[in-house]
């Protein structure tokens, strides 16, 4: 098992992938989901996608989380590349809401995890009983949902990250054992534990150095040989 978590911008890291080396790539790309909006443009998530096709292997999977409005853009994108989307996971939760910021509309209570597939040759672990195409997880307001810190930041930082519950699920049915998952948008981390977990190979980046130094302390709490590299610095 590796586990490696760079600090650096993916667009720059990505590039040294190797071709057809990955089993999946499931990212959580910066998105709002109150204000609407994907804080990628629609150019950067058209780089990324083709680097996704470029280091998937022909059995790989893709797995986007993204907000209600980004979901169409990676949609489009996506197909346009040669991915087939096989389903739409939909991650639900409670939300008590803010009626100042939820007027005149129905209330979010739920996020989606897009899944694409490369080729009809896709891995899939169907070991046990498999899930339902809906997990439902409490929703904590963005660093607690972060477990394995000691002492959590005072500081606010602009990070929602997803809950434990889903990226295990995520990883286990769609990253064969020893495979490598990959993550470009590593944020605190989440994405790496479950590979711990599995004993799966986890590659991840981050260019924020304050949320780099939170995920590298958090994953080491589960991984204490964890490979920390400042392989790319601005």
């Amino acid at each position: 098992m590796d586990i490696k978590l760079l600090l650096g911008d993916a667009k720059v890291l990505i590039k040294n992938i190797p071709d057809n080396s990955i089993d999946l790539v499931f990212i959580d790309p910066p998105y709002d989901q109150n204000l609407y909006m994907d804080r990628l443009t629609d150019m950067e998530k058209k780089f990324f996608v083709k680097q996704f096709k470029r280091v998937l292997k022909r059995t790989g999977n893709l797995a986007i989380c993204c907000g209600f409005w980004g979901k169409f853009t990676w949609y489009n994108l996506a197909t346009e590349e040669g991915f087939k989307l096989k389903r739409e996971i939909i991650w639900v939760y409670k939300n008590l809401g803010n009626k100042l910021t939820q007027r005149r509309t129905f209330l979010a209570a739920h996020e989606t995890i897009l899944w694409f597939i490369k080729s009809k040759d896709y891995y899939f672990n169907e070991e046990g009983l498999v899930e339902r195409d809906w997990i439902e997880t409490p929703r904590l307001s963005g660093i607690l949902r972060i477990k394995g810190l000691e002492k959590l930041p005072t500081e606010k930082l602009n990070i929602t990250p997803k809950p434990l519950k889903l990226a295990r699920i995520i990883i286990k049915r769609l990253c064969p054992e020893n495979g490598t998952v990959l993550d470009c948008f590593a944020g605190t981390g989440t994405f790496a534990i479950p590979c711990i977990e599995q004993r799966k190979n986890f590659i991840g980046f981050e260019i924020n150095e304050k949320i780099f130094k939170i995920a590298e302390e958090r994953i080491s709490k589960f991984y204490p040989k964890t490979k920390i590299s400042d392989f790319y610095k601005r």
